[in-house]
């Protein structure tokens, strides 16, 4: 994975990114460390109209009828400063529990857009246990696509079309493969950069994850 913090390269097994030094604890100090509960599609900046939001459930429903053990989720705000996209999506597939169709998908098949409208940046986190099938340079033509339809205002959009282009690459890749998620272990689960399943007793934050707009200076 990269780190979210420089893009350096991490490995499941390191418990900071030996390049920066950045690791989830220093978000914890942040955002705390407890589970927070989040729908699929979580419009904290209040972008979206009722219409673009069906059209996007509608995409992320076909999203987990083509792949039953993975999820698509993408969560809208305006970022505190100091805060980067890249970051919180890193701690949305760490400390999200992720309100899905079926309650036993792992946070290591989760896919998490990040969009800060405001700045007009948006980030893709991947679990490790799909990481493997996006290349850089897919990843990057999703997030230029998804950047394009962001800077004209049509967030919908952007979210529509990162979950349709990360759905075609995985089709592309699984390809005769059977996915079978309970058989494979996170590596690094358990380690401050890895990342663990989610599902089940889990807490709700000490304050609402999107009350981002009370911690601005």
């Amino acid at each position: 994975m990269k780190c979210p913090h420089c893009c350096a390269c991490v490995s499941p097994d390191q418990n900071a990114c030996l390049a920066c030094g950045f690791s989830a604890t220093l978000l914890h100090t942040y955002l705390g460390n407890q589970w927070v509960r989040l729908e699929r599609l979580t419009d904290a900046a209040h972008c979206l109209r009722l219409e673009e939001s069906r059209k996007i459930e509608i995409v992320l429903d076909n999203f987990e009828r083509s792949f039953p053990q993975a999820f698509f989720a993408a969560y809208l705000g305006v970022l505190p400063s100091g805060l980067s996209v890249a970051e919180l999506g890193f701690w949305l597939l760490n400390q999200g529990a992720f309100n899905t169709h079926s309650v036993t998908r792992r946070n290591d098949f989760g896919i998490v857009l990040v969009l800060d409208p405001s700045a007009q940046v948006v980030s893709i986190t991947l679990g490790y246990a799909i990481e493997k099938w996006f290349g850089e340079g897919t990843i990057t033509r999703i997030l230029q696509t998804a950047g394009n339809h962001l800077s004209k205002g049509a967030f919908g959009m952007a979210i529509q079309t990162a979950c349709i282009r990360c759905e075609e690459v995985l089709r592309k890749r699984a390809q005769g493969m059977t996915w079978k998620p309970d058989t494979i272990t996170a590596a690094g689960g358990t380690l401050d950069m890895g990342l663990q399943p989610l599902r089940g007793g889990h807490k709700p934050a000490s304050r609402p994850f999107a009350d981002f707009s009370a911690t601005k200076s």
